[in-house]
């Protein structure tokens, strides 16, 4: 069997890379790991007996021997400036080598008209993929991930107790980073659960407002913490703090959380579609911070 090439493979904030690797190669698939860099991440995947090839999307030329012999794709970006040049590139390249098929690790609020530049321009990156000809399954998760309530409120969390944001007291869908990794592994390894399918919007099962989070949090660390809706504006100067003391953000995305959250509250209903391909229910909050993954260390990584 052909090497499935996995992007991002060593993403760390709400990675999915690492996730869908676990399940390719448990499933008996052949992987090959795209990293930007070498280094202890890319190690740890090579002690595994993962082909690990290091590349920049932004670098058509670096993606040739990682996508040599290749005929499937998963394909995600930072949520950050420049996916249309690296889908691009990427599209390039994948023609050259003859890739055919391309899972895209999407977001809910991808569509021309998205009220976020990044939501247009992960809509954009998508129709290049589209135009190079591959057959193309855009996972546009309509779900906001479990790891933002580390990274975005953990001085909130730490400090005096209330989360605050712009979102509003409304429920929402949300869904961890490894879940959107086992709907992806699904998509590459059963195409045909999705039928003909180009876009798909997995909500999950899991609708909380930020104060019922809130609550489950507390209850887990043993204290009280609740929520406050501020206004737009202050939420905005909060992300831009945070972006001046955290890599993992950066301006790009400060902007992109402080549109998403209206977009997301007029998404979808509630759907059954990740339970339909994967025969699982995604994690609830409070088993997910019982698996220890929260209030870690930070890491200046980027995601």
């Amino acid at each position: 069997m052909k090497p499935i090439l996995v992007v991002g493979a060593a993403g760390r904030h709400g990675g999915t890379g690492m996730t869908v690797i676990r399940a390719l190669r448990e499933a008996g698939r052949p992987v090959r790991a795209l990293v930007r860099r070498l280094d202890e991440r890319s190690e740890v995947l090579a002690g595994q007996g993962i082909e690990v090839v290091a590349g920049d999307l932004h670098d058509r030329r670096a993606l040739a021997p990682a996508l040599g012999g290749v005929e499937t794709a998963y394909f995600t970006y930072p949520v950050a400036a420049g996916i249309v040049e690296a889908a691009a590139n990427f599209a390039a390249a994948g023609r050259a080598a003859g890739l055919r098929r391309v899972v895209v690790m999407s977001m809910g609020v991808s569509r021309p008209d998205s009220p976020s530049h990044l939501g247009r321009a992960q809509f954009l990156a998508e129709e290049i993929l589209e135009w190079a000809g591959f057959a193309c399954l855009h996972l546009r998760i309509a779900a906001l991930f479990l790891e933002n309530l580390d990274l975005l409120h953990r001085a909130d969390i730490l400090g005096d107790g209330v989360i605050r944001n712009s979102f509003g007291d409304v429920p929402m869908a949300w869904m961890s980073g490894t879940d959107a990794g086992r709907f992806a592994a699904a998509a590459l390894l059963h195409p045909e659960r999705f039928g003909d399918a180009k876009a798909v919007y997995p909500t999950g099962d899991q609708r909380l407002t930020h104060g019922e989070a809130a609550a489950i949090i507390g209850r887990h660390l043993g204290r009280d913490l609740r929520h406050e809706t501020i206004a737009p504006e202050a939420w905005r100067d909060r992300l831009n703090a945070l972006a001046a003391t955290d890599p993992r953000i950066g301006s790009d995305m400060a902007a992109h959380i402080a549109t998403v959250g209206i977009a997301l509250r007029q998404a979808l209903p509630a759907n059954d579609l990740f339970e339909q391909v994967t025969g699982s229910r995604t994690t609830p909050l409070a088993a997910w911070l019982k698996e220890g993954r929260f209030l870690k260390p930070s890491s200046s990584s980027r995601t």
